[in-house]
């Protein structure tokens, strides 16, 4: 199996870190360059409420990196210096390690994620969604927001998401996690539901400039999120090693 693995990590800020994390936006992106063993690598700022928000959330922040192997990636949460700066400066860290098994479309002109075989017997499935929008259709694209932020509440298999972005509004990625692809499925793919109608519409006018669509699966988590590991529970209810 290829290891490349991939690592999210979300970290929580209050009082006056918040600043010191918004600062991470530049500072952290340019001090993992060149770090060995590491593919691709953002510092992604997030939204209001579960993320879907034209406001931001000064209080959380993410990183997504891409390593060439998953002792790497292990190593850099549990014993970096950026981990170990982060957590000094936050009230709580969640890190979810992930592989991918589906991915098309491009991030900043890369790749990233070279999708493995799945996992017959891992049934979890994490969507990553991720495009830059033209000058153009950022209103039309921020009017149906909230409508599709309302209709993730209360989702029947829905264990974790949170809307993500390298600049606000403009580069906007999406991260849920969920129990299985048929619940995923239901969602995304609903021909009367909120978040199918922003699909359909945002491609009929063509209001991407770069966009990207990839599936993974579950590997490992770390930390807590609000107190809880919702993707590690859901893990051991399922049996998933």
């Amino acid at each position: 199996m290829n290891e490349s693995l991939t690592l999210i990590s979300f970290f929580r800020f209050s009082g006056m870190h918040r600043l010191w994390g918004m600062k991470q936006m530049i500072t952290t992106q340019n001090r993992l360059q060149g770090t060995e063993g590491l593919i691709f690598h953002k510092m992604l700022g997030t939204g209001g409420g579960l993320g879907y928000s034209f406001k931001p959330d000064f209080g959380t922040y993410a990183l997504l990196t891409v390593w060439d192997k998953y002792e790497r990636a292990a190593a850099f949460e549990a014993d970096s210096e950026v981990m170990q700066d982060f957590r000094d400066k936050t009230f709580e860290v969640y890190s979810i390690f992930m592989q991918p098994v589906q991915s098309r479309g491009f991030w900043s002109n890369e790749q990233p994620f070279i999708p493995v075989q799945p996992d017959p017997e891992n049934e979890l499935i994490i969507v990553l969604t991720r495009a830059t929008l033209k000058a153009g259709y950022y209103f039309d694209f921020w009017k149906r927001v909230s409508s599709v932020s309302r209709s993730h509440d209360g989702r029947p298999g829905l264990i974790f998401t949170k809307g993500v972005g390298e600049r606000p509004w403009i580069m906007q990625a999406t991260f849920s996690v969920w129990d299985s692809a048929d619940n995923m499925k239901s969602f995304a793919f609903d021909p009367d539901g909120r978040h199918y109608e922003a699909i359909q519409t945002t491609r009929a006018k063509q209001g991407f400039k770069e966009e990207l669509y990839a599936r993974f699966q579950p590997r490992q988590t770390r930390g807590s999120w609000f107190g809880n590991d919702p993707v590690g529970l859901a893990m051991q209810q399922k049996g998933i090693k």
